[in-house]
């Protein structure tokens, strides 16, 4: 389908669409951004020759985080500065997932239940690597948070990638035993016993005289239930078995960092998986077609908008976080890694390169943003905005 897909469907059915539902404030800003992004209700930019041979007016992104249309810049951007920070050795895909049955927990409390499961998640896999039995190390880890399946269903997971190796604490890099992390069901066991701690104590945050618990992050039950009732289900759930996945060893972080890279600032679905739309049906590729006996699926364009809405993540919530060796506290850590795998110091990135700069480095055959008369780079030289975005943002 061509570019801009999702805007379209957006204008063609979220009037109708919003009528029959009742929509947060952060749903409302995000279908608004899509539907206006690249329009002339986002203001405009000129991008003017340096040799006054040319210059073109174009509207300017919308910049929102559940946009298709603007993730790819900030997608390559987050990939410059990992890769500047990658350690020279093996790494794991680990996968950690949820019962469905705490969906509606999330739901109610999503930037708090999003930081308990990143916690637990951390918390969990650091306490097995650290246990000699396992790697006797401190490793490296950047984790992402997905709430989504290939349909657009509710399906929160973890994807994080983790360094096959550490540093000990008297600073002697070590490597994984056997090609192997840790055991699947450990891990999974781990995370199952710490994740639903942390949620007992969100939905249980005061002490016994009444106030709120030192560093307390507060959950509420989902509508219609009760906290007892809450409480009831951590416990049944405590009593089944929880799924984790690890796979193979990666010889290198660039293939895994740009696998979970494409959850990162594009939403709940990448705009090259529709593959058909009929003004009221939407054809969709699987992402992961080995796991379905279809290769595509088809829902209502409403029923496509309400799961693409549901999805967009609370103000505030970080979705990407880094861990261990890769956390900015344990600079000097990553630096004596670094120098024991052959690496120079890690020197973050000081100037961000702008739009231009990173198109270049994505599509490298292709000439963009250049003068048709004289050749050379065509400069921003205007940017108004309309006071829907920051000033301060380059615009795409």
């Amino acid at each position: 389908m061509d570019k801009g897909i999702v805007q379209t469907i957006f204008k063609d059915h979220f009037e109708s669409y919003r009528k029959t539902r009742v929509l947060s404030r952060r749903q409302y800003h995000a279908a608004g951004s899509i539907m206006t992004c690249r329009t002339a209700d986002q203001g405009c930019h000129i991008n003017a020759c340096p040799n006054g041979d040319y210059e073109v007016l174009m509207h300017n992104s919308c910049k929102h985080r559940s946009c298709p249309l603007c993730g790819s810049t900030e997608t390559q951007l987050w990939l410059e500065r990992r890769k500047r920070q990658a350690l020279n050795c093996r790494y794991f895909h680990v996968t950690i997932t949820i019962s469905h049955d705490l969906h509606p927990l999330w739901r109610r409390n999503r930037k708090v239940f999003t930081n308990l499961m990143m916690r637990a998640s951390w918390h969990s896999l650091r306490e097995l690597l650290q246990d000699f039995k396992w790697l006797g190390a401190l490793p490296g880890a950047i984790a992402v948070f997905q709430s989504w399946d290939d349909e657009m269903r509710d399906h929160c997971h973890i994807h994080m990638i983790v360094t096959a190796g550490g540093l000990t604490g008297d600073n002697r890099w070590i490597d994984v035993k056997k090609d192997r992390l840790v055991y699947t069901p450990v891990l999974a066991s781990k995370f199952r016993g710490k994740f639903l701690a942390y949620l007992r104590e969100g939905l249980n945050p005061l002490t016994s005289k009444g106030e709120l618990k030192p560093d307390a992050e507060r959950l509420y039950p989902p509508p219609g239930t009760t906290l007892q009732k809450c409480l009831n289900l951590l416990n049944r759930l405590g009593r089944k078995r929880w799924h984790a996945d690890i796979e193979p060893p990666y010889e290198h972080a660039n293939g895994v960092f740009k696998y979970v890279g494409r959850y990162i600032h594009r939403g709940s679905i990448s705009e090259k998986r529709i593959i058909g739309y009929d003004k009221n049906t939407v054809r969709i590729a699987y992402a992961h077609q080995d796991k379905h006996a279809e290769s595509d699926f088809s829902i209502p364009a409403k029923t496509f908008i309400n799961r693409f809405l549901s999805h967009v993540p609370a103000k505030g919530s970080h979705l990407v976080r880094s861990f261990g060796l890769f956390h900015p506290n344990c600079r000097p850590r990553l630096d004596t890694a670094r120098k024991l795998l052959g690496q120079k110091a890690y020197e973050p990135l000081q100037e961000v390169p702008n739009t231009q700069q990173l198109l270049k480095q994505m599509y490298p055959d292709q000439e963009v943003n250049i003068c048709p008369r004289c050749g050379a780079e065509l400069e921003t030289v205007l940017v108004y905005r309309y006071g829907r975005s920051p000033t301060w943002r380059k615009a795409a």
